[in-house]
């Protein structure tokens, strides 16, 4: 009898066994819900009808760090196979072809993957040790890469891992839902206002380093010069057929205008907005340029950028001022402090004109966004109505503010002001507009053409405004295109300037569901290296010594159970 009952328990428990390992059941009891796919996300697996490669760069003698981004990803594309067996993956270790790794190396990067150069410590000994934090999608004739690795300026390596797996999942969904996407959205840039020229957009529409980071990835980018109307049948401009053109567009940026907008201008985008139309504005607030000081060898004056848009602003909720931000968070320039063998001596200090802007909150725009910099930029207030706004990029905490017209001048870096003066914080540089736009020409007469019925209210639209045209504006010099965000004096390039711009249209003209991945957070549990060295003996111990007492114990009271009920 005893006999027949353990059989019936051992075949109850195989039982268990084979349907559990039939059946897909998981609870995600994390805080951070790590383990947990979004809707959206899931929506998108799903509709993936073909077979599916990825193929991940990650593998092979990795630091500690990355070996838990590898592990983070293998994770994660498991979950993908499970909600639908097209995904399949594989883990390639780059290294393991020795007599070919330069040609593998290269075909990485031409693929769009970016190599990173560890060095790795063992003892006394150092080794350089070049991987490739990524990987790449195969889905019938098309292919997109994936690079992880998020490198933060300032930012432990911890943190740096950590935000690489918090973006993990946005990461992967948004380059599935552009490879499955079959119509790219339309945008443009704006001409007619003396814009940023096309040399001085090409890195952000189409990357110099031939890599997937630009803007016609994600999109088809034009141009769209307001100025060239057709004319109607009474020689009149051609309103309405102009606002068809511009209604093609789901989005429109503009860069760095310099000359004004007259009425008929500011009612096409007045019009377009209220019908639905994206802006990304990227506005000025004063007339400054660092060579105006190398023209004139002292000082220039700057003045404010009267471009006849404040009225039109003010209606949406927004007022770029006409001032400069002074900031103590700022990169240097180069300046000659002195001569050696009649040769010019040159040191480098902060420049407070050209602030570097982090990000503070969780918004999914400027989440673990990079630092991005900007050449004299102006505040940003935000005017009281129905319109939603976020503030995206700020100041740091020790800011200042100088009224135009102004003098900018190289004595600040030899007589800086008081560092008291440094008194305001947080100074609006970057704000999201969102809700029911009012139109300026509301109640007021608008150019003649009899053919448009004027849209006195949008329905829900958003807009970005940016205080600083030149944050989109690669280097140009003699034909030579830099990358976005190079700082040609201490040879360094601001990735921030590129990703901060590509999400702004991602979220104004691609899926915004998808941006809202982003929000995921993941909590970083460091050790703590302190009290490791300090209890080094306690935890080996522990965890080799206690598990073994703990089996020796069960082992014990196991027998002497068995033996109390059956002998």
């Amino acid at each position: 009898m005893i006999l027949l009952k353990k059989h019936i328990i051992i075949l109850i428990l195989l039982l268990i066994n084979l349907l559990a390992s039939q059946i897909d059941f998981k609870i995600d009891l994390t805080d951070d819900k790590k383990h947990t796919i979004s809707k959206k996300s899931k929506a998108i697996l799903d509709s993936i009808d073909d077979k599916l490669l990825i193929k991940v760069y990650l593998k092979g003698s990795l630091p500690a760090g990355f070996n838990l981004l590898s592990y983070s990803t293998e994770n994660l594309l498991k979950s993908f196979n499970k909600r639908n067996n097209n995904i399949t993956f594989e883990f390639i270790n780059p290294d393991l072809y020795n007599n070919e790794q330069q040609n593998i190396y290269q075909q990485l990067q031409e693929q769009g993957l970016y190599p990173t150069d560890l060095k790795i410590k063992k003892q006394s000994e150092t080794s350089n040790k070049i991987i490739f934090p990524g990987a790449i999608i195969y889905y019938k004739e098309r292919r997109t890469a994936i690079n992880f690795l998020e490198n933060r300026i300032g930012v432990s390596p911890q943190i740096n891992i950590n935000n690489s797996i918090e973006n993990l999942e946005y990461n992967f969904i948004s380059s599935l839902y552009r490879i499955l996407q079959k119509n790219k959205p339309n945008i443009a840039f704006l001409k007619g206002h003396g814009e940023l020229s096309n040399l001085q957009t090409k890195d952000i529409i189409k990357s110099i380093n031939q890599d997937n980071n630009n803007l016609s990835f994600y999109f088809n980018v034009d141009t769209f010069n307001i100025k060239n109307f057709e004319l109607d049948s009474n020689k009149n401009f051609d309103l309405n057929n102009q606002l068809n053109k511009i209604n093609f567009y789901d989005g429109l940026i503009i860069a760095k205008p310099t000359i004004p907008f007259n009425n008929i201008d500011k009612f096409i985008l007045d019009q377009y907005i209220m019908q639905g139309g994206k802006i990304l504005w990227l506005i000025d607030g004063v007339v400054a340029d660092i060579s105006m000081i190398r023209d004139n060898n002292e000082f220039f004056v700057a003045r404010k950028n009267n471009l006849n848009l404040d009225d039109q602003f003010f209606k949406y909720g927004i007022r770029i001022n006409s001032d400069l931000i002074e900031d103590q968070r700022s990169t240097e320039i180069p300046i000659v402090t002195g001569y050696s063998n009649n040769t010019p001596v040159q040191e480098f200090f902060k420049w407070p004109y050209f602030p570097l802007l982090f990000s503070s909150n969780d918004n999914p725009l400027t989440k673990n966004l990079d630092a991005v910099k900007c050449d004299f930029v102006s505040s940003i207030d935000t005017i009281s109505n129905d319109i939603k706004k976020t503030i995206l990029l700020s100041s740091s905490e020790n800011s200042r503010i100088l009224r135009s017209p102004s003098k900018v001048s190289l004595s600040i870096i030899e007589n800086p002001p008081p560092i008291e003066t440094y008194n305001l914080s947080n100074l609006p540089i970057s704000v999201l507009c969102e809700g029911e736009f009012e139109s300026v020409f509301k109640n007021r007469i608008a150019p003649k053409n009899s053919s448009i019925k004027i849209i006195n209210k949008s329905k829900i639209n958003k807009m970005i405004f940016i205080s600083d045209g030149d944050l989109i504006a690669n280097k140009v010099s003699k034909q030579n295109i830099f990358p976005l965000g190079y700082d040609n004096f201490i040879n360094f390039t601001f990735e921030g300037n590129k990703k901060f711009i590509i999400n702004c249209l991602q979220y104004l003209c691609g899926n915004e569901e998808i941006m809202n991945i982003k929000s995921k957070d993941l909590k970083l549990r460091l050790l703590d290296n302190i009290k490791i060295n300090k209890w080094q003996n306690l935890i080996i111990i522990i965890n080799l010594i206690m598990p073994l007492i703990s089996v020796l114990i069960f082992i014990l009271f196991y027998n002497k159970f068995i033996t109390k009920t059956y002998v």
